[in-house]
């Protein structure tokens, strides 16, 4: 332990001993009700201190009893703000698990004192410290954060966020979620009236990813609209190369650069949606393997 360290760890030790001292009561000194306010603030001071002595264990303990300090006199939003640190120590100590946990109910504490704002980065903060390792907690952040500045007549905002989320479904592979959000994505960025190309384009993509290519064609029939030139003619390949059980026709609209130049994940996925089989010039099939659009229309 370097000299700094074990010079803030003191100072830590003296902080945790000066807010027990405001939260004793003493009825002989006429002290009847701890003084929250204070030990919150020294609670507060003690996890720095810590933080900076690598005992992140002891911040993240002083944080969260600096937060049932401030919850005592109302003061919410710095209860907030002290959750907010937690977060960063619980990702310092590798407990990504905890991230989420915190980062909710500092978000939760932000909305209550109407700091929507706070709540949404917040939340889309520690998203991305897990979206990595646990892409499923991920989630659920972007997707309360899209909830969060939808109350708030954000809705550009809130489509990057359901976008965010769309994405991470599609990377495990939870297609009923990954559509929901993307649909989601398309109706805040119509609100909003910018381009929502890119979430219809995923959109259809996962629809043929599921074997549904009557749902892909409905997608493009409501909200074809929204894509380009480009895009428009990939779409109308595939859709029409499916219904004539063409495996070129669909190769080359899924390998088109309509289909390259979309957001990674799309592209990506795009390489793993099935073709229709390939046919021999004599009319016999080079891959017996099922497929599941083949047939579909």
């Amino acid at each position: 332990m370097s000299i700094l360290e074990k010079k803030k760890l003191e100072e830590a030790n003296e902080h945790v001993r000066l807010a027990e001292k405001y939260l004793k009561v003493s009825p002989l000194k006429l002290k009847f009700s701890p003084e929250y306010d204070p030990a919150g603030d020294e609670f507060s001071r003690a996890a720095t201190s810590f933080k900076v002595a690598k005992s992140y264990e002891e911040s993240r303990k002083c944080l969260l009893r600096a937060v049932d300090c401030y919850k005592e006199v109302h003061s919410v939003f710095q209860a907030g703000k002290m959750l907010e640190q937690a977060v960063l120590v619980s990702r310092d100590m590798g407990q990504l698990e905890e991230v989420s946990k915190l980062a909710e109910r500092g978000a939760l504490m932000y909305r209550q004192v109407n700091k929507p704002e706070a709540a949404s980065t917040l939340l889309d903060k520690a998203a991305k410290m897990v979206e990595k390792e646990r892409p499923e907690d991920a989630v659920g952040l972007y997707e309360k954060a899209a909830e969060t500045v939808g109350t708030e007549d954000r809705p550009n905002v809130a489509a990057e966020y359901m976008g965010k989320a769309g994405k991470l479904y599609i990377r495990i592979k939870d297609w009923d979620n990954a559509v929901g959000c993307l649909r989601s994505e398309v109706n805040w960025r119509r609100e909003a009236g910018t381009q929502a190309g890119q979430a219809v384009m995923g959109l259809i993509l996962v629809e043929l990813k599921r074997g549904d290519r009557v749902a892909a064609e409905k997608v493009f029939r409501d909200w074809g609209g929204w894509l380009d030139g480009e895009q428009a003619r990939a779409v109308t390949n595939m859709l029409q190369g499916y219904d004539e059980q063409d495996h070129d026709q669909v190769e080359s609209a899924l390998t088109s650069s309509a289909i390259k130049n979309l957001d990674l994940d799309f592209a990506k996925l795009a390489r793993d949606i099935p073709r229709p089989k390939k046919q021999e010039p004599g009319g016999g099939d080079e891959d017996e393997e099922d497929n599941e659009l083949e047939g579909l229309c």
